[in-house]
Order: structure tokens, then sequence, then C-alpha cells
């Protein structure tokens, strides 16, 4: 015959069931820190990239508003039949359209890049505070 199973208290049952309630709530925090550090990454990295074309588009499209063209084919800019003035109406277009995807670049960046440090740093904060008063209920 087997002897019957040990008891065990119930004050180390609960102080096992909390180790992993909070190794797991750690786990978590961890992984939602990272994923903000990875959405702040990709953020910034997003932004560098757009800015890096809208400067290059704008470069370029100002390259072709510089051109000089004789006169007969430039006589009337108001004209939107005349080949030039839709040719130049596109270019300054397009140079305003980068202005605007410099600025919501930066917009992005700001809304997106810096809101996620600092809800990484605030979650990191977080977990230390509940790491610190488990620790110290753990010990009364």
């Amino acid at each position: 015959m087997q002897p019957p199973p040990r008891k065990v208290r119930l004050t180390q049952e609960l102080k096992h069931t909390q180790a992993e309630q909070m190794s797991q709530l750690q786990i978590k925090h961890q992984t939602e820190c990272d994923l903000l550090e990875d959405l702040r990454t990709f953020s910034q990295k997003r932004a560098a990239v757009e800015r890096d074309y809208a400067q290059a588009l704008q470069k370029l499209a100002n390259q072709y508003l510089k051109r000089e063209w004789p006169e007969s084919v430039a006589e009337k800019p108001a004209d939107h039949r005349n080949m030039f003035c839709v040719w130049r109406a596109y270019l300054e277009g397009t140079v305003q359209a980068t202005q605007s995807r410099l600025s919501a670049c930066d917009n992005y960046k700001l809304q997106v890049a810096d809101a996620a440090k600092t809800a990484r740093l605030q979650k990191e904060q977080q977990c230390r505070h509940q790491n610190g008063s488990a620790n110290t209920h753990q010990m009364f």
C-alpha cells in the first residue's frame, strides 16, 4: 500500500500560483514593450523613407520647373490647352504634393513614434512597479 499524499500548505500553493501569475504577467508586459518598440522603430524608418522619397521627387520636379522654354511655347500661362502649361501645372502640383508629404512624415513621426515610445516607457514603469509590489507582498 502507498502512503497517503502529503498535504501541501495553503500558503505554499498560493505563493506558487502568485509566482506563476507574475511570471506570465512579466512575459505579457515584455512582449507588449517589444511590440511597441517595433512599432516605434518601424514608424521612424518609414517616416525617413517617405521623407527621402518626397525630397527626391521635389528635387526632380524643381529641376524641370527651372528649365527655360522659348517664349512662343510659354506665351499664355493660363491656357490649359497649351502642353507647356499642362506640364508646368503638373510639376507645380508635384511640388505641392511633396511638401504635403514632407509635413505628413513629420506628423506621422510625432504622432506614432513618439507616442509608442511613451507608451512603452509607461508599460516598463508599470511592470517594475508591479514587480516591486509583488516582492513586497512576498516578504510579508
